[in-house]
């Protein structure tokens, strides 16, 4: 979940965290998990959902590289594609590399549109 800080740039200001789905080489979202997690933020930030919205999904990949496999990649185009409403969702891959070295991947899913690898900046 984020805030659009200029047009067409992103901040990360939450995520939520599953602990109890998935394993190392899969992972199934728990809907009600991250729905309390959206409600949660949408009340912080007072439902200003021009400045404040849900941004995509994320996950690690602890034992594999950090792009998206091509069930990632079909599983966020289901999501775009699908009957929500979402114009855009942006999956972010990570994982812990040699040396405690974060490693993360970035790919932007737009409806009818193949995924494109977007830039990462810290702040």
């Amino acid at each position: 979940m984020g805030q659009e800080i200029a047009s067409g740039h992103f901040s990360v200001l939450d995520f939520s965290v599953d602990e109890a789905s998935g394993a190392d080489a899969h992972f199934v979202r728990d809907a009600d998990h991250h729905r309390h997690a959206l409600d949660a933020f949408f009340d912080r930030t007072g439902h200003n959902y021009q400045a404040f919205n849900y941004l995509g999904e994320w996950h690690s990949h602890p034992s594999f590289p950090v792009r998206p496999s091509l069930t990632d990649v079909r599983s966020m185009q289901e999501l775009v594609d699908g009957e929500r409403g979402i114009g855009f969702a942006v999956l972010l891959i990570v994982k812990l590399g040699f040396w405690g070295r974060f490693n993360a991947s970035a790919s932007l899913h737009r409806r009818a549109l193949p995924p494109e690898m977007i830039d990462l900046r810290a702040n």
